[in-house]
């Protein structure tokens, strides 16, 4: 009996050796080797290479990859042979990369969160990021961008997160966003930019959030959100704007988060149609403090009177131009009859005083 049972610790002994072997010569299919310096794991599958000083997209990434770990390096430049694997997350941020050519990640065909912030990227050339269709989460901020290519975004049809806060921006130009159909969020916030144009945003029509505070606007085209229908969100604080046109507010129809302050907010004629838009917006506003004239210095501009523009000259409802004419409203007329001032479109009559 004793020889029996030694026997079959034997086999089991030996059985379990072979299977060692066979694990590390073999290999089953669904293990992959894994880069030098990296940890991998394979439920998903993940490989880690963060902060191991690597200079360049390690070789050896298996193919199936899901997520890719590659940030606080010191990766100088991604070019078109950088990566020869499939990825759904790529986290490339806190690297040294100053140049990203053209067709960088076409062979990412099923990337959906591209992280690169933290970067002093130099030379971005247009269509970095062709074929990215799929990616829904692009990260660049703090990357010392000071100017984007035109095609930059093109045919990123899946993207709903774009995170371009704190870099050196001084102008969006026109379209630039165009293809971005299903975007959600956009953060501009922290740039250089001065003024925001009539076609700046078109084609955002899903866009849920838009936070450009702290830059320098100084201007905003009346038509500038007119594609912004669905717009919630909108931060336009701490920037140089002196006046808002009530057309661009208008174009917000389903605005229900809006912060102003940090403006020097001109309070004359020039604020009486976005004081309009104000009476009838139900939204949760920050205030707007008026800087001038000074006899509504330190006033909210949402809580002035109607007679605070009593003198100011309404638009021209027949003129496209925007020209004004002097008519006042019933109400204005009703209180002039009353108290007949002696100062009519700011002239003062002293023979009747």
């Amino acid at each position: 009996m004793e020889t029996r049972w030694s026997g079959v610790r034997n086999f089991k002994s030996g059985l379990c050796l072979w299977l060692i072997l066979w694990l590390v010569v073999v290999k089953p299919g669904g293990v992959s080797a894994c880069p030098k310096l990296c940890v991998c794991y394979p439920t998903p599958m993940t490989v880690s290479c963060q902060s191991q000083n690597l200079t360049i997209v390690p070789a050896g990434v298996p193919y199936n990859s899901q997520r890719v770990f590659l940030q606080n390096n010191r990766i100088t430049e991604l070019r078109t042979d950088s990566f020869g694997f499939e990825t759904q997350v790529l986290w490339l941020y806190g690297n040294n990369i100053t140049w990203i050519e053209g067709g960088a990640f076409s062979n990412l065909r099923v990337l959906e969160e591209l992280d690169l912030g933290d970067n002093p990227l130099q030379r971005l050339e247009g269509g970095a990021f062709r074929g990215l269709e799929k990616l829904q989460s692009l990260h660049m901020h703090r990357c010392k961008l000071a100017v984007l290519p035109h095609d930059l975004f093109h045919k990123l049809y899946s993207l709903q997160f774009l995170y371009l806060q704190e870099n050196q921006l001084h102008f969006l130009q026109d379209d630039l966003f165009s293809d971005l159909v299903n975007l959600t969020h956009l953060f501009l916030h922290g740039n250089r930019i001065r003024a925001l144009s009539e076609n700046v945003f078109r084609g955002l029509v899903n866009l849920d959030r838009l936070l450009i505070h702290d830059n320098r606007v100084r201007q905003v085209h009346r038509k500038a959100f007119r594609d912004l229908g669905r717009l919630t969100i909108l931060y336009l604080f701490n920037n140089s704007l002196s006046e808002l046109p009530g057309q661009a507010m208008k174009d917000t129809h389903g605005i229900q988060f809006l912060r102003l302050n940090g403006n020097p907010w001109s309070c004359g004629c020039e604020a009486r149609a976005l004081w309009e838009w104000f009476r009838e917006a139900r939204i949760s506003s920050s205030e707007l403090m008026c800087t001038s004239p000074s006899q509504r210095r330190g006033q909210d501009l949402r809580f002035l009177r109607e007679l605070d523009f009593a003198f100011c000259p309404l638009p021209d409802p027949g003129s496209l131009a925007g020209s004004t004419t002097t008519t006042l409203s019933t109400k204005t007329r009703w209180w002039f009859s009353k108290n007949k001032p002696c100062i009519i479109f700011q002239v003062i009559l002293p023979e009747e005083c």
